[in-house]
């Protein structure tokens, strides 16, 4: 079995010889969330986007499934934002009442400092309800 390092970096050992690196996928933290509180859930990608400077893009993309089980529920998938006086509001860009699912997707800004905003999925019997955010549950993404 490979150590941390050997599996995190792709550094294979030839032979006690040398030391190389294989190509391969980034090694960069999971992006991936899989949230759920009660009948509700949601999960998805969360990723960083890169762009020029003739055509710039949000550097955060969230995309995913949003799922509610009970005919009695609603759910919605919110991002953190900058409110005022640096504090954190939530927007809501997922949202869905009964027995079902939906897909989502959404682009971000980093938050004051560089820090990446989370995703959290909350329920309510409401909408409305739901977007107080009393049952939740939330995606810190890792630093970048």
């Amino acid at each position: 079995m490979k150590s941390l390092v050997a599996r995190t970096f792709g550094i294979v050992a030839m032979a006690g010889f040398a030391i190389g690196v294989t190509a391969g996928p980034a090694a960069a933290a999971d992006n991936t969330f899989d949230l759920a509180t009660g009948s509700v859930s949601a999960y998805g990608t969360y990723d960083r986007m890169m762009s020029i400077p003739e055509q710039p893009v949000a550097p955060i993309r969230i995309t995913g499934t949003l799922a509610v089980n009970s005919a009695k529920q609603c759910g919605v998938v919110q991002v953190a934002y900058n409110g005022p006086a640096d504090g954190i509001e939530w927007r809501t860009f997922g949202k869905f009442c009964g027995k079902g699912k939906t897909n989502f997707t959404t682009t971000s800004n980093l938050l004051f400092g560089g820090f990446q905003p989370e995703v959290r999925l909350c329920k309510g019997t409401t909408v409305k309800k739901a977007e107080r955010g009393t049952s939740c549950d939330a995606f810190t993404p890792a630093a970048a």
